[in-house]
């Protein structure tokens, strides 16, 4: 494959991006996805072939009849004006001597939303109508490639109407297959519209990243007749859609509204997610719809998802068979890097929940929820993005995003709070922009690569003297501890903008050291301004002035205190002062968690995990399986947001001990503390690392704990002073 691929220089060619409209249709439920076909003739027989497409809004492209991929919602997303991701397949079996048709559906996705939102997509500057790039490439030559030749239909198309946000529409009694075969009448259809190639701003360039598939596939667990209709209950929360085989009465439409939770009385409950301020025209939200043929239908959307447990159908005049109704989960295909287990339920939960809620959200990015707005929030992304490179092989989907983030800086050295982004969301603040710097930095903790990190120092100088801009002039920004409960809003944003300053400094200048340059003037530019902060958020008896769970953590994982002693009692008593409960958002709780197993409490982390009501608990409790996007969201919001997963970082490192170290990265060297908590019963560990797996755990038994290691051969570990052998390693350690 790789040698065929670098053999061609230009995939594309003379191939143009084709559309059936020369603008888009501005906003109306009667938009029917075009459907385009292009018959051809090849010569001899087919020992190669490889078939190069883009689409920017998605498509599904089919040869004499079957589908080229499993793959879905093909192309990935980005900002359409700089970078267009494609795609590459073998398509040897589909092909033959002789006639050939290609086919393709083109989708609208980000590309073209027509109704308004708060993130303004339907203003977005690349916005067009549906289209599609496609070039053959057939033993060697350039045998087709998308042009005005090819056909194109609106009128004959079944998806009358179709949007990534709010849902898709069919017409099963336009229902026809026959458009896929050769010899298809297609003489009412007209040519393609091209586009000129002076309106391509962007750069194509070779999709990195595993594709977004259908991973799994649930059957239903009740089907429920309430007084809306048939609810449908999968059992669990998931990004995806559901597929169904139905007979009704020909012109019948029925509906399918999708959602994370229910009323007792089976009445679907949105949690304000289609709330006017995110959807002010209050359009379809979490909607299917489908009119019946009249026969057995079979209806799966195809450029549209959802986040949701429980679909409700109306429009049926008897209960769906369960065999006729599947769930499909779909997200980035990305394996797993770990297992854990412990004994507490809560703890169980939430590395679960962290694991299950992160794939609901891996969808070419790392968005915020399946549901509301499908966005690549940084805040999110940064908030949770340690337990990411501890639970998946998560670099090559990491690497596409990356380079979508630096395609995203301003000539100012701004970034977007949403990242793709059609210049939507600036000045959200350095909360969000900080993943700039926390992803190379995790990249080269967990692997021990060096190159994002030093590929990125342009765009490090460059966010730096933009940050720099707003602290000298003393602006600021949207966001700081966003989302918390309680205290969380008295975290000064300045404070926020500071602080992350420093990390971003601090970053820059291990960049720097790792490629050979010069270090000085960042590291003294550093280190006054830490003296100015400190000076401004250290009393006298050396505590943090802003005595908060959030302003103290940060203090304590940035290294800014004078007696850690003092700040560590400071620590502990902001958790104490709130009877345990926590305090923090999604900024604080990624470090929280760390700054309690800093200051040698443990054990009160380990309380304010599992016992905080609002908190953890409080889900669990309530039966959830994912994490909620709300400490006190029964009632409110996504129910499926990953942003407070990156306590899962501290079971590994705090409760099993076991982190990577900045000056042995990729688990070269690694120095064990584990804080053993008896109440937990045990806890265990795999993880797959790129020096081989290491195994570790702890069980507490008659006031002891037995802690076990394993450690593959090439890593340097130690435990209590003690250098560990490859292979098992057991220690005793009394309470």
């Amino acid at each position: 494959m790789s040698a065929f691929k670098n053999a061609i220089a230009d995939p594309f060619g003379c191939a143009r991006f084709i559309k059936a409209q020369k603008t888009h249709s501005g906003y109306t439920f009667d938009d029917p996805l075009p459907f385009f076909r292009r018959e051809f003739e090849l010569d001899g027989e087919v020992e190669n072939a490889r078939i190069f497409v883009q689409s920017p809004g998605f498509a599904s492209y089919y040869i004499n009849g079957k589908p080229i991929t499993e793959d879905i919602f093909i192309s990935a997303t980005s900002d359409y004006k700089k970078i267009l991701w494609y795609d590459e397949y073998d398509v040897t079996p589909l092909l033959k001597k002789g006639k050939n048709v290609i086919c393709a559906i083109a989708g609208n996705g980000f590309f073209n939303e027509p109704f308004r939102t708060a993130w303004e997509y339907h203003e977005a500057y690349w916005r067009d109508a549906p289209q599609i790039l496609v070039s053959l490439w057939v033993n060697g030559d350039n045998t087709l490639v998308s042009d005005k030749s090819w056909r194109v239909s609106r009128e004959f198309s079944y998806i009358t109407y179709s949007h990534l946000r709010s849902g898709e529409f069919v017409d099963m009694r336009k229902y026809d297959e026959s458009w896929l075969a050769l010899g298809f009448e297609d003489s009412t259809w007209m040519n393609a519209i091209e586009r000129e190639p002076e309106e391509i701003t962007a750069t194509l360039r070779p999709i990195i990243c595993p594709p977004v598939r259908e991973v799994e596939i649930l059957d239903p667990v009740e089907i429920r007749k309430t007084n809306e209709g048939y609810l449908i209950d999968f059992a669990r929360t998931i990004s995806g859609y559901m597929g169904i085989t139905f007979t009704a009465p020909e012109g019948r439409e029925l509906e399918f509204y999708y959602t994370e939770d229910i009323y007792p009385d089976g009445k679907i409950k949105m949690n304000g997610l289609h709330k006017e301020f995110n959807y002010p025209d209050r359009q379809p939200f979490h909607i299917n719809k489908a009119i019946a043929s009249g026969k057995r239908d079979t209806f799966k959307p195809l450029f549209c998802y959802h986040g949701f447990r429980y679909v409700l159908i109306t429009g049926l005049d008897e209960a769906p068979r369960a065999e006729d109704i599947k769930a499909y989960f779909i997200h980035n295909d990305i394996e797993r890097r770990s297992e854990f287990k412990c004994g507490n339920p809560v703890i169980q939960y939430i590395y679960d929940a962290g694991i299950q809620s992160t794939y609901s959200n891996m969808f070419w990015s790392l968005t915020d929820c399946p549901t509301r707005e499908k966005l690549g929030w940084m805040n999110d992304a940064q908030a949770s993005i340690e337990q990411t490179f501890i639970n998946f092989d998560i670099m090559p989907f990491y690497n596409k995003w990356f380079e979508d983030i630096k395609a995203d800086m301003c000539e100012d050295g701004a970034l977007h709070a949403v990242v793709p982004s059609h210049t939507w969301g600036r000045d959200w603040g350095p909360v969000c922009d900080l993943m700039l710097y926390e992803l190379p930095y995790r990249a080269y903790l967990y692997t021990g690569d060096r190159t994002m990190l030093v590929g990125a120092i342009e765009y490090f100088d460059r966010y730096l003297d933009f940050l720099e801009g707003y602290i000298k002039e003393n602006k600021n920004f949207i966001l700081a501890d966003w989302m918390g409960w309680g205290n969380s809003p008295l975290i000064p944003r300045e404070f926020v903008r500071d602080i992350i300053f420093l990390k971003a400094l601090r970053i820059t200048a291990l960049a720097y050291k790792l490629d050979g340059r010069d270090t000085k003037t960042i590291e003294e530019k550093l280190e006054g301004y830490k003296r100015i902060f400190a000076s401004k958020y250290l009393d006298e008896n050396g505590r943090c002035t802003v005595d908060e769970q959030t302003a103290v953590a940060l203090m304590i994982m940035f290294g800014i205190y004078t007696d850690k002693d003092m700040i560590s009692k400071q620590m502990a008593q902001t958790v104490e002062r709130s009877n345990v409960t926590l305090t923090s958002g999604m900024l604080g709780v990624q470090y929280l968690y760390d700054a309690l197993g800093e200051s040698g409490r443990g054990d009160l982390a380990y309380k304010l995990i599992t016992e905080s009501d609002p908190g953890y608990k409080t889900w669990y409790q309530h039966g959830a399986d994912t994490l909620w996007e709300c400490w006190d969201g029964a009632d409110r919001d996504s129910h499926n947001h990953h942003m407070f997963s990156n306590v899962i970082g501290w079971f590994f490192k705090t409760m099993l001990g076991i982190e990577p170290c900045e000056d042995a990265p990729g688990f070269e060297r690694i120095i064990l503390r584990p804080q053993f908590i008896a109440d937990a019963g045990y806890v265990w560990a795999k993880m797959q690392t790129v020096r081989g797996e290491i195994e570790l755990g702890w069980e507490y038994k008659d006031g002891v704990f037995e802690y076990t290691v394993i450690i593959p051969n090439g890593v340097e570990a130690f435990y209590n002073g003690e250098t560990l052998k490859t292979g098992k390693n057991t220690f005793i350690i009394k309470k």
